[in-house]
């Protein structure tokens, strides 16, 4: 869904914003995926 240049752009913001420990980082870009699919 999102594509790679959408994710380059997006990547940054998300990581100064999310709780450490949370989420893995590679799940981030699908996580992000599938709440923008819903």
């Amino acid at each position: 869904m999102l594509t790679d240049a959408q994710w380059a752009m997006l990547d940054p913001l998300v990581e100064q914003c999310r709780p450490k420990g949370k989420t893995p980082p590679h799940d981030l870009r699908r996580t992000m995926e599938a709440i923008l699919w819903r």
